[in-house]
């Protein structure tokens, strides 16, 4: 009986000990939408008892906070856990010094961490001194968490440490799989994924772990460049359904741009309610320094200041590449509108170049006219005076369709109104 017991016991053992090896790909551009992801597969590995987790890393770098995520959560997990590395540059080298073990395969290469500013219309750039500290001393503690060289480390992320042999002052450190076998920063060279699991003692029985449809769909519109676009063309829309009468299409689609654009940031776990409530709150704001008091003063500046906020919390060190490429994709959605639509109520509205039209005489429109708005002035839209009917603008406020209107102002060909008071 006790012997029953104990190769039951050497059995279950044996069964724990060849568990599957879960493969975790770390590829492309890393971003806080992988590193959700990635703290799902971990999540998921320790709760399906696999044997080992094993992250097959080929990437160029990318956003600092995702990777120093994924460093943390790989420091936190009880899994053995092993990089396999075709390439692990700047952020990808932090996220490869995380795990237990390092396995280089052939032609990789591994450092280059420097972190970079990429200005939204200029070179990209190295990050300032405070910057680099921060990080190398991430790289310094992850290291000595690893028992790996500490001074390599560190001179993958400043320039200004110079390694004798390895590089000079000015570049920051990158090694091939030779170089980072010999000096320890890596545990050993394979020649394949099976060769890379074999020599770490990982179960050759693998599972491989692929992005769902949602962080698939978050890493699309959390990129840089779909995400300025989507809010340049959601405020746009929502700028020209303004000057136009009811809510239509134009409406619709520009809130529909706008949800994808929060979407994404929720999906990737960048924003939520906050983000949200600040954005519309400085849109509010906006609205109210165009309509209620003309000009610019506290409430337009508190509104840009809203809308920069919410971006800025969302997108973090990226904020300032999204705003610039929503503010370039708004500036050139406007420019088709005025050189495509000059005809339209909206393009006139916005300009402010609306050409009285005199279909039953020619007379001039004077200050003091009386008359009644055919549309909604919002402020632009459609009067009539007498047999006259011309587009107008309203001096403040919003003027419901069918209210009694007087022209207290002509400016060229701008005829401004007010709201007749009975």
């Amino acid at each position: 009986m006790e012997a029953v017991k104990r190769l039951l016991a050497l059995a279950l053992l044996l069964s724990l000990a060849l568990g599957k090896t879960y493969l975790i790909p770390i590829q492309g551009e890393i971003d806080p939408a992988l590193a959700v992801f990635v703290d799902q597969a971990l999540s998921r590995a320790e709760r399906e008892g696999a044997s080992g987790v094993a992250l097959l890393i080929d990437t160029p770098g990318g956003r600092v906070d995702a990777a120093i995520r994924i460093s943390d959560r790989l420091l936190q997990t009880p899994l053995p856990t092993l990089a396999v590395v075709q390439n692990a540059f700047s952020a990808g080298a932090l996220i490869a010094l995380s795990c237990r073990q390092i396995a280089m395969l052939p032609g990789s290469e591994i450092g280059a961490a420097l972190p970079i500013v990429a200005p939204p219309l200029g070179q990209p750039q190295a990050a300032d001194q405070k910057v680099i500290s921060a990080l190398k001393g991430k790289f310094r503690a992850v290291a000595e968490a690893r028992g790996r060289p500490v001074q390599l480390a560190e001179a993958m992320v400043d320039p200004a440490i110079e390694i004798p042999g390895l590089t000079t002052k000015g570049e920051p450190l990158t090694l091939s799989a030779d170089k980072a076998v010999e000096l320890k920063v890596a545990d050993f060279k394979a020649g394949s994924l099976p060769e890379a699991l074999r020599q770490a003692g990982f179960s050759p029985e693998t599972e491989r772990l692929t992005p769902g449809p949602r962080v698939q769909v978050a890493r699309f519109l959390t990129s840089s460049a779909v995400a300025g676009i989507l809010l340049a063309l959601g405020l746009l829309l929502l700028l020209l359904e303004l000057f136009t009468p009811g809510f239509g299409v134009m409406g619709a689609l520009g809130l529909a741009f706008l949800g994808l654009y929060f979407a994404g940031g929720w999906l990737a776990g960048l924003s939520g309610a906050f983000e949200l409530l600040l954005f519309f709150l400085g849109v509010g704001l906006l609205l109210v320094e165009a309509f209620l008091f003309p000009g610019f003063g506290i409430a337009g500046a508190l509104g840009v200041g809203a809308i920069l906020a919410s971006v800025y919390f969302t997108f973090g060190e990226n904020a300032l590449l999204v705003m610039a490429i929503a503010v370039i994709a708004l500036g050139l959605g406007l420019l088709l509108v005025f050189r495509y639509l000059p005809r339209t109520r909206p393009a006139r509205a916005l300009v402010l170049e609306s050409a009285i039209e005199a279909h039953a005489t020619g007379e001039e429109v004077e200050v003091g006219m009386v008359g009644t708005a055919l549309t909604d002035l919002r402020p632009g839209g459609v009067a009539r005076f007498g047999a006259k009917r011309m587009d107008v603008v309203a001096n403040r406020g919003f003027i419901p369709k069918g209210t009694p209107i007087r022209v207290v102002e002509v400016r060229g060909p701008t005829v401004v109104v007010e709201a007749l008071e009975e």
